[in-house]
């Protein structure tokens, strides 16, 4: 038969402005686990064969954002009361035995019913992200239809204009080699129009243009001609150069990775590790692997801009950026520091190409995100005085 325990001690604290209600058990043996415990708004239980321990609140407290704690040989729970301008006088709330089990019954049931309740909200935003995800990915591909349409009616466009000049150009037969004369429409004095051949063209032909012909050959590392017995020294100059990269880039390709290592996360972690190290093409690499394990993911495009940066590839840099900004939509206040960082670093890099203008208008917006940020807005004036600066240049 369990043996309850009735031990405990409690105090109210303010911390911060807020009150929270500390209850310490001493609870036999050190196997519990977080299953172990059972909280609701007024009713606290630790069950561990073969000893249990329950508790009936006096004043009711919030589940989600109380704390619990196992120790050595003890739980300590931090309670945050529902209404913190209630006095806590006592903390047990005295309950017949005959009314204990309703009581727990009713308890457990407005447990169920708000783990329900959670779970319902859950689908329900897991079902909103996959529709907006649907959706974004209707409006790119509608982009990319687009896009294609468009090329395809330059192409049209194009090919027409020089059918047209082909035909006014050259009136050369393609059988006797003559030139072909024009017929001439011509307004005669008795009514209608006449059409008159064109006079010769004894003009001399065009020159032939000359042209380069293109020849491609299958892609091979070494200079010399492939042969048999060359082979096996050929594969070891590959390998040594492979491990070469690995000592200075961190893994040379994808096909290095272990199966527990394809992660997109662990592939970020290193190239985090990477860049704190200054080791910015092992951070590329690193982040690259993972963007082709998912494209979905914003911080592996975001800390890829930063190594780019470094490495002052500025164009690269402007494109990650770019990419992290569109994936993080919608625009919420959980992804607005991202926002700010991307829209910073793009114009830096906008500014470092020499779009000055550009790259002031992305610092402004992202010092509008952030106020807060001092650096932000000293930049934003750098480049509002450089910008003042070239404009009375140029009016001079």
């Amino acid at each position: 038969m369990p043996l309850l325990l009735k031990d405990y001690t409690w105090e109210r604290r303010v911390v911060s402005d807020s009150v929270r209600i500390i209850v310490t058990v001493p609870f036999p043996g050190n196997k519990l686990q977080p299953g172990d415990i059972f909280t609701t708004e007024q009713f606290l239980k630790i069950s561990r064969a073969p000893h249990y321990w329950e508790l009936f609140l006096c004043h009711p407290i919030d589940p989600d954002t109380s704390r619990c704690s196992i120790l050595a040989n003890e739980v300590l729970f931090e309670l945050i009361p529902s209404d913190p301008t209630v006095i806590w006088e006592a903390l047990e709330m005295d309950v017949p035995r005959e009314q204990k089990a309703p009581l727990k019954e009713q308890y457990l049931e407005r447990h169920r019913i708000r783990l329900e309740e959670r779970a319902k909200q859950r689908a329900v935003e897991k079902d909103c992200m996959k529709k907006g995800e649907i959706h974004r990915q209707i409006e790119r591909e509608r982009c990319d239809r687009s896009a294609i349409e468009g090329l395809l009616e330059s192409a049209k466009e194009r090919e027409l204009k020089r059918m047209e000049l082909a035909m006014v150009k050259d009136y050369r037969s393609p059988v006797s080699g003559t030139k072909r004369t024009p017929k001439i429409a011509q307004q005669t004095s008795s009514g209608p129009l006449v059409t008159k051949p064109a006079p010769p063209d004894n003009s001399p032909p065009p020159v032939r243009r000359s042209g380069t012909v293109e020849v491609t050959f299958s892609k091979r590392t070494f200079v010399t001609p492939k042969r048999e017995s060359m082979e096996v020294a050929e594969q070891e100059w590959i390998r040594k150069q492979a491990a070469a990269r690995r000592a200075t880039v961190g893994f040379a390709n994808d096909d290095e990775l272990r199966p527990d290592e394809r992660n997109p996360e662990w592939l970020k972690q290193r190239g985090d590790t990477f860049f704190q190290q200054r080791n910015y093409l092992a951070a590329i690499a690193a982040y690259s692997a993972g963007i082709r394990l998912t494209k979905d993911y914003y911080a592996l495009f975001l800390n890829r801009s930063a190594a780019h940066l470094a490495l002052e590839n500025y164009q690269r840099c402007a494109e990650d950026c770019s990419t992290a900004l569109e994936l993080l939509e919608p625009p919420v206040e959980a992804n607005r520091k991202a926002r700010v960082a991307c829209l910073a670093r793009r114009g830096a890099a906008l500014v470092k190409l020499g779009f000055l203008r550009q790259g002031y208008d992305e610092m402004v917006a992202a010092s509008r995100l952030d106020p807060d940020e001092a650096s932000l807005r000293e930049e934003v004036e750098r480049l509002k005085h450089l910008l003042d600066r070239g404009t009375d240049s140029d009016s001079d």
